[in-house]
């Protein structure tokens, strides 16, 4: 199946060199930047009019604890500093079992999903030797 190729036009901003007409995407891949003034060498099936919106890449994460959603809101960890606040939570961190990681993903993948970032480092240091 061939997927959809759509212009986004004529952004309001665009932080990429010789593209203030757009970009043309197709699936999950750029495949042409648009100068100002141009249209795209590209058969487009769709047009997104982008003259009120800023395009950014996606944003990254370089170093995520998933499981600590689990313990967001646990009393004793609560308006504490750095160190009393590992040290509150270490001890509730070493009962977590590998499924309930699996429960622990869904939030914080639909907050980051929600400012934007694609990309992330998840880091679960508490199953040494798994992945």
């Amino acid at each position: 199946m061939n997927e959809a190729t759509i212009w986004v036009k004529n952004p309001l901003a665009i932080f990429a060199k010789n593209s203030d007409g757009g970009v043309v995407i197709q699936g999950q891949e750029i495949i042409e930047l648009v100068s100002a003034g141009k249209t795209p060498l590209s058969q487009i099936d769709e047009v997104y009019d982008a003259s009120d919106s800023v395009v950014l890449p996606g944003l990254i994460n370089t170093h995520h604890h998933f499981y600590q959603t689990l313990t967001r809101a646990y009393p004793e960890a609560l308006n504490k500093e750095l160190f009393p606040w590992l040290k509150s939570l270490y001890k509730v961190w070493a009962h977590i079992q590998p499924e309930m990681l699996s429960v622990s993903r869904g939030p914080p993948l639909s907050a980051l999903s929600e400012s934007d970032c694609t990309t992330v480092s998840q880091h679960d240091s508490l199953f040494p030797g798994r992945t």
